[in-house]
């Protein structure tokens, strides 16, 4: 309750900020912002822990849309992807915490605050990797500069990855050499050990990226427990601020849902293994009614109106999953962008996991704010069960058991929220259908089984499934956008168009089907 009530009032001071998605590149004093005179170390890193967790979940969440975790609307590629898609997250990095984390290691430096500098030093390497994920080339070396360089030449995406992994080494020695710690920690409440394996674990995940094995596998203390996830803890207050967790807020409103679920995704996990459906759902998904439109239900045109429809021929052609699902599972299909009809009440909800709303206890009742856990979720940056599925990848010797060790643990995570306690014999005997799966399957079927497995444990940051669908095309089985012709999947994004409208030195690109530097031989059949 005191950790709430601190969040609580941090985020007070960052409503105005993280409300405007226009902010320029530049730095500028703000009004509301802390300067330098008015603020400790200690303000300032508690503003960047709450910032770095939305920051993670709003790129989390677009990534997720590219690899069909979320429902991604709208049939244009360039259009949902456009170059004012990031200002926000642009600016939330720039000029809100990285700026933040500057000023905040000069004032920790001075005082001796060690801890305070590795926690920056972690989350900023994580932020530096993810935009390099994104954009490929980015300010770095020129960046931060304020009036003394407002117009910063980009640092090569490869070097910033180096870079990155030079902090974290830093970070890990910071951690070691003691010292004060803050008084709040919202991630680990202080435990040292605890944040070394957070950085060692963001570097085998830059080394899975790049394709290091012996870089990756020379790293053998880093997350490997759920006691050691690495993540934030919404709260579950409404106003003043709301501190929820945001796909709570989408959720559960007085009018009903306000976003969908995939239907590639409820449809892979329905499938499930061994004519078991995956025991996550109940976590992961809330149905309000018991069966769809045309999916054990009569067709209805005002609130499902595909279920009136046959699939379109390309969907048709490959047996795609189409409009909805049996069993009241009831989201939208990749690129779907069609009006929103009166189904706040009836389609699917976020669940318990992982943002904090409703176990489906088959209740099937429409729900509003304060259903559930009340938003008490949390946005995941590293899991356990994601190690082992990088592992798998990296060593393919030992892909069935770190793939089973992952879905074991994703499973085990999922009820970590609330909802009804999942019993061991039940999970070990899912776990065991999964092997008997990946035991009969060929080998391209058991890296498709793994990218599968893989995917379902990301819901709730789909960053590292973006990157894995990029260097391994998998699963193939993705669902195709709605729209034959899309445009190209995107390979890199567009810059922000708060930073390339406003810096002589940004060419912005032309299309998005440049590569990121460690993707330079990766497939290109995306979808």
């Amino acid at each position: 309750m005191k950790i709430n009530k601190l969040i609580a009032v941090i985020m007070i001071g960052l409503v105005s900020f993280t409300s405007c998605e226009t902010m320029e590149l530049e730095l500028v004093d703000s009004p509301n912002a802390l300067s330098p005179a008015q603020a400790d170390a200690t303000f300032f890193l508690n503003s960047i822990q709450v910032n770095f967790a939305f920051w993670v979940n709003g790129i989390g969440s677009r990534s997720a849309a590219l690899t069909r975790i979320n429902y991604m609307s709208g049939r244009s590629y360039p259009n949902v992807y456009a170059p004012t898609s990031f200002n926000g997250n642009w600016s939330s990095a720039y000029q809100g915490m990285m700026e933040d984390m500057r000023l905040m290691t000069n004032l920790a430096s001075e005082a001796g605050l060690n801890y305070h500098m590795g926690m920056a030093d972690v989350m900023k390497a994580y932020i530096l990797v993810t935009l390099v994920d994104q954009f490929g080339d980015i300010p770095y070396s020129e960046a931060l500069l304020g009036a003394d360089n407002l117009a910063p030449n980009a640092d090569s995406g490869e070097s910033v990855y180096a870079a990155a992994l030079e902090l974290l080494d830093g970070a890990v020695a910071k951690f070691n050499a003691g010292g004060p710690k803050p008084s709040l920690d919202m991630y680990y409440g202080g435990d040292t050990a605890k944040w070394i394996k957070a950085a060692n674990s963001i570097k085998k995940k830059i080394h899975y990226t790049t394709g290091n094995t012996a870089g990756f596998n020379g790293i053998t203390d880093y997350i490997k427990t759920e006691a050691e996830d690495f993540q934030f803890k919404y709260g579950v207050n409404e106003v003043q601020p709301d501190t929820r967790h945001p796909s709570y807020r989408s959720s559960y409103t007085a009018t009903g849902g306000g976003s969908y679920m995939s239907n590639w995704l409820m449809n892979t996990m329905q499938i499930g293994h061994g004519s078991t459906k995956d025991p996550r759902m109940a976590y992961y998904f809330y149905r309000q009614v018991s069966a769809t439109p045309g999916f054990g239900a009569d067709p209805n045109e005002e609130t499902l109106e595909c279920s009136l429809y046959t699939a379109p021929s390309h969907y048709l052609a490959s047996n795609e999953v189409y409009c909805g699902l049996n069993d009241g599972y009831w989201g939208r299909d990749h690129g779907n962008d069609n009006g929103i009809p009166p189904d706040g009440f009836t389609r699917t909800l976020h669940g318990v996991y992982p943002a904090g709303g409703k176990y489906d206890d088959r209740s099937f009742k429409g729900q509003v704010n304060g259903g559930g856990e009340g938003g008490r979720g949390i946005t995941p940056i590293m899991l356990s069960s994601w190690m082992d599925f990088m592992n798998a990848y990296m060593n393919p010797s030992d892909m069935k058991a770190s793939t089973l060790a992952g879905v074991k643990k994703s499973i085990e995570k999922a009820d970590s929220l609330g909802g009804t306690p999942l019993v061991a014999a039940d999970v070990e005997a899912y776990v065991a259908l999964v092997a008997a799966d990946y035991d009969a399957a060929s080998t391209s079927d058991r890296a498709e089984l793994w990218a599968k497995q893989y995917y379902i444990s990301m819901f709730g940051n789909g960053i590292d499934a973006y990157n894995t669908y990029r260097k391994t095309g998998l699963p193939s089985t993705l669902q195709q956008n709605i729209e034959p012709n899309p445009g190209a999947f995107p390979l890199v994004m567009y810059y922000p168009d708060n930073y390339a409208s406003t810096n002589a030195n940004v060419s912005q690109r032309t299309d998005l089907t440049e590569r990121v530097f460690w993707n330079a031989s990766g497939p290109s059949n995306l979808k």
